[in-house]
């Protein structure tokens, strides 16, 4: 029996190679800051863009063989009635687990903020709606040269104030959150998965939030 998402897990040299690559990732949209500095929604399409692997690549730990991709599609653009500026998401990033028993899906929805200092109302209320719509989520900070995140809970808790939440300690690298925290299962929403694809959700979460920006890794069983 194979399990995920803390429910069992993937091997340690795959977790290590899908790791880098959202570090490599990361780091490139990092040092191309100033090409997509106009918006978060700019930033966001880089981000990953430069995360996103042109096909998959197969892995083996000596017992199985694997395969494995990490993707982004921009689902649809901005505009005054976008539901995201309700519902408070932008994007999420999410993994799906297939083998012999099936699929294993989970989702971290996220906002975004280019340059965000002191207390801002207008996230903390995008927040608290993530947190309504999808029980959880993240905050990504965008600076130039550096990418930070914090929980969403975190963000409410020092209401919207990024000088609090850094007094905290709350805030950290966005690559060393979704290399450590997101891929080792302690955060993120199981079962909340977008289809790409179809562009439908597959989730059991009554309300899910409007999105743009879809960030998937996908990792197939193949022996």
């Amino acid at each position: 029996m194979w399990i995920f998402f803390g429910i069992p897990g993937l091997p340690d040299g795959l977790k290590r190679i899908i790791r880098d690559r959202y570090l490599a990732g990361i780091a490139d949209a990092e040092a191309k800051y100033q090409l997509n500095a106009a918006d978060e929604d700019a930033l966001t399409g880089s981000l990953g863009s430069n995360m996103s692997m042109a096909h998959p690549m197969t892995y083996s730990d000596g017992r199985r063989q694997f395969e494995y991709q990490v993707s982004y599609r921009k689902i649809r653009g901005r505009g005054a009635g976008a539901p995201e500026r309700h519902l408070g998401a932008d994007g999420i990033f999410q993994i799906e687990v297939k083998d012999e028993t099936g699929a294993k899906r989970k989702g971290l929805p996220f906002q975004s903020k280019k340059g965000w200092r002191g207390k801002d109302s207008n996230l903390l209320g995008q927040t608290i709606n993530m947190i309504e719509t999808a029980g959880g989520g993240i905050v990504i900070d965008y600076r130039p040269g550096r990418y930070t995140a914090c929980l969403a809970h975190d963000v409410v808790q020092h209401q919207g104030n990024r000088r609090l939440v850094d007094a905290a300690g709350k805030a950290q690298s966005l690559g060393q959150l979704l290399g450590n925290d997101f891929l080792d299962c302690t955060i993120g929403q199981l079962g909340l998965y977008f289809d790409p694809e179809t562009e439908t959700w597959q989730t059991e979460t009554p309300v899910p939030p409007s999105i743009e920006h879809v960030i998937t890794t996908q990792v197939s069983v193949l022996s």
